[in-house]
């Protein structure tokens, strides 16, 4: 009789291990589908007329938009040497600041100009818009397109919003071909952040479906240049997590190499053998990776992203999503590790 106890305590105590790693384990997932939607089209003169975006809003001088196309010596003198410069495949390198979390900012530069800037600072200046706005507020004088059309180099691009796109990214001309996509936390119904882009960043980032008539300006992305932007983004979304976290009252997640190199390796897994889930083939679930890992925890959560254009989107992209948001702001967790591979994001939290 004691012996049958005795097992039924032990099963107890799996189960109830069980339960708390996948407490946080959401199984469904983040994959942009716009990213694969390109194609080349012959579009009548009347139509590219039509529907060539000429909406303008009133920016303000000191605003980060006003950076963009300007030698980044003006953004050097405003806010000094950045942290590090990351590599990306647009052929523009990242400068990043983040001193402190509520002034973080990219600044892509090509060529010693500003291409764009991903704007997640609350502090910074992005009048007409301010980080936590109402949506209502943010639209009161802004009106929404569900189409982006504009001339390059005598090429002709028009890009098209989705429903979900013009509810949680849509985006508006500034004028002198400067292009403002709002981010928004659909969820509170708050702006997130906000990313300024000129013509060639948005076309060869392309955040939504695009439809041209001429040439697309597409990077020739080496391994060893991928290997340098996978690493790049594995340090962004540890940071853009943070930021977040401090934002809706979380503390932040210390990086954990071990737990790193477990979400490194799910995101190869996936990108190698052509699946998408947390649920590896060969490698088993989360809790089966950790403990081939030798990872200690008492707590454990994953999310997982695919085709975003870069880290910023993809952990926006997890806020949005109630299962992988409330892994990336549960308090409990005390450290992570992000693996990124070819637009494959993996992100695991554990509390020790």
């Amino acid at each position: 009789m004691k012996f049958v106890l005795r097992v039924l305590v032990l099963l107890v105590i799996c189960l109830f291990i069980g339960y708390n790693t996948d407490l946080f384990f959401e199984k469904t997932a983040e994959k942009n589908e716009a990213y694969d939607k390109v194609e080349q089209k012959n579009i009548p003169t009347e139509a590219k007329k039509a529907n060539e975006t000429s909406d303008r809003l009133p920016t303000n001088d000191e605003s980060l938009g006003t950076f963009v196309n300007q030698d980044f010596s003006k953004v050097k003198e405003k806010f000094g040497d950045p942290i590090r410069v990351d590599k990306t495949p647009y052929g523009y390198d990242n400068y990043v600041y983040n001193q402190p979390n509520t002034s973080y900012m990219l600044v892509g530069v090509r060529n010693h100009k500003v291409q764009t800037v991903y704007a997640l600072g609350q502090d910074l200046n992005l009048k007409p818009y301010q980080i936590g706005m109402s949506v209502e507020k943010v639209f009161t004088n802004a009106k929404l397109q569900s189409e982006i059309a504009f001339y390059y180099e005598n090429n002709f691009y028009r890009f098209e919003l989705s429903e979900n796109d013009l509810n949680m990214r849509p985006v508006v001309s500034l004028g002198s071909g400067v292009y403002a996509q709002l981010n928004f936390d659909k969820i509170e119904g708050k702006l997130t952040s906000v990313r300024y882009l000129n013509k060639l960043s948005f076309i060869k980032m392309h955040p939504y479906e695009l439809n041209y008539q001429g040439k697309i300006y597409k990077e020739n992305v080496s391994d060893a240049l991928w290997n340098q932007v996978d690493k790049a983004a594995d340090l962004e979304v540890l940071e853009i997590t943070n930021v977040l976290r401090e934002r809706y009252g979380a503390e932040p997640v210390a990086d954990e190499q071990n737990v790193a190199k477990v979400a490194y390796g799910h995101s190869v897994d996936m990108a190698e053998n052509k699946y998408f889930s947390h649920d590896s083939p060969t490698y088993g679930s989360l809790g089966d990776r950790l403990k081939d890992g030798n990872v200690n925890y008492t707590k454990a959560g994953e999310n997982i992203a695919y085709n975003y254009i870069d880290a910023g989107a993809a952990v926006e992209g997890w806020l949005n999503s109630p299962g992988h948001r409330k892994n990336l702001l549960e308090k409990t967790y005390t450290y992570m590790g992000s693996g990124t591979f070819r637009k494959y994001y993996t992100q695991n939290f554990v509390t020790k």
